[in-house]
């Protein structure tokens, strides 16, 4: 699903911003002053740390040396994430355990509920959306199937040119392979649960190790 790929771009982005400012403070350097020592404007770094502009291998490179860091370090690649771990036979999960993403507006959250059982064939997820939240790609289409039921609010599913409106307790399975598209529908918060089979690449491991990433 291209939301969920959005998402965890997005994530990431500002998670290497999130990291700058940490250093940056724990070292107790003003924008500035990091922007003397790298030769990156502070303007530049600023807008690093708010998410709001994503940084060249170059920049990170001046910005890591400074720190003493790499580059890998501010991509995740030097971290462990030892609390992913696949289980054999069944999934489960206190409702405090399941971690959310979302994105920078907060107009969407995807709560995952199924992701990391071993050869397990299906992802699922609470999806919860604001008012005017819509696909942001348009029509697209993918291998596997989807099943949606409503929980609260409406939302519109086309498939296939087809409309289908969809209240709490309706639901909506289809061939993901046909254009579809989705648009939450009046003023009030869209939540429903989401079903894919089989899980979108990277759905496992990558997913779980960035929605856990501190």
């Amino acid at each position: 699903m291209d939301l969920i790929k959005e998402l965890l771009i997005e994530q990431s982005v500002n998670n290497i911003g999130n990291k700058i400012k940490l250093l940056r403070t724990q070292q107790k350097f003003s924008l500035q002053q990091l922007a003397g020592r790298t030769g990156v404007s502070s303007t530049a770094i600023h807008k690093i740390e708010r998410g709001e502009m994503t940084p060249t291998i170059t920049v990170l490179m001046k910005i890591a040396s400074v720190f003493g860091k790499t580059v890998g370090y501010f991509v995740g690649e030097e971290q462990e994430f030892n609390h992913f771990e696949f289980v054999e036979g069944a999934e489960f999960y206190q409702s405090e355990e399941r971690k959310r993403i979302s994105n920078s507006k907060r107009t969407i959250e995807i709560e995952p509920v199924a992701i990391r059982l071993c050869d397990g064939k299906i992802y699922a997820a609470v999806m919860r959306f604001m008012p005017g939240e819509h696909s942001s790609r348009g029509t697209h289409s993918h291998h596997g199937e989807e099943l949606i039921y409503q929980i609260e609010g409406s939302i519109e599913y086309t498939v296939s040119g087809k409309a289908y409106v969809l209240k709490p307790r309706d639901s909506l399975h289809f061939l993901a392979t046909q254009p579809h598209s989705w648009r939450v529908i009046g003023k009030k918060r869209c939540v429903h649960l989401w079903i894919m089979t089989p899980p979108p690449s990277g759905a496992t491991e990558l997913q779980w190790r960035d929605i856990h990433a501190e």
